[in-house]
């Protein structure tokens, strides 16, 4: 997440939001996506995917390096915003790493083609797939659990993951959680590859 400094919130419509998410769509333009009860943070990324519910955003860090993915509810949105004075600098800093080869280290967008196979079952594919890896994610929502966590099963309205403890690499117990309660999930980004790797040695 990047602070915001300096912003006013100045509210935009749900219709309006929708709006600006289809036109970066098509435009493959970036935008930065606030979500409602995370004061002063937002994410920056591309538009991939969205339906009457949910959206995912192929993002970038501070850095303007590919960060993974992001899947957004879209009743928690704030607003969007594009062509701001900071998403050019980000742009500037991509156009740099992609220079120097330096964008994508991981190959992390190559991920983005599977993601955008999902537009008629978006959820219930992201979570097969989550499930079948699983992977960790990065998780806000109305839960109070620690926002790191490892996706072990999904249902038709939830899903069950195992609280992970990033000082001692434990895992806590299961945990259920319903989908509707999601506010943002950061998924298939560079924590995942460095939590397998290291559990894995």
């Amino acid at each position: 997440m990047v602070t915001e400094t300096n912003c006013e919130v100045d509210g935009l419509k749900q219709v309006k939001i929708l709006s600006q998410i289809e036109k970066a769509k098509q435009q493959h333009t970036l935008v930065e996506v606030y979500v409602k009860k995370q004061a002063g943070e937002f994410e920056v990324g591309y538009p991939i995917l969205s339906d009457h519910r949910w959206l995912i955003l192929a993002t970038l860090d501070a850095h303007g390096q590919f960060a993974g993915f992001t899947l957004f509810a879209l009743k928690r949105l704030k607003r969007v915003r594009s062509t701001t004075p900071y998403l050019k600098i980000v742009t500037t800093y991509q156009a740099f790493l992609k220079e120097h080869d330096h964008y994508d280290p991981f190959n992390l967008s190559q991920k983005e083609k599977t993601v955008t196979q999902w537009s008629k079952q978006l959820l219930p594919n992201l979570f097969t797939a989550l499930t079948k890896e699983r992977a960790y994610i990065t998780l806000s929502g109305r839960f109070d659990i620690v926002p790191l966590d490892q996706v072990v099963a999904a249902t038709a309205h939830h899903f069950t993951c195992l609280p992970f403890d990033q000082l001692t690499y434990q895992h806590g117990k299961p945990i259920i959680l319903a989908y509707k309660d999601i506010s943002f999930l950061q998924f298939w980004g560079p924590d995942d590859l460095l939590f397998h790797h290291t559990n894995e040695n």
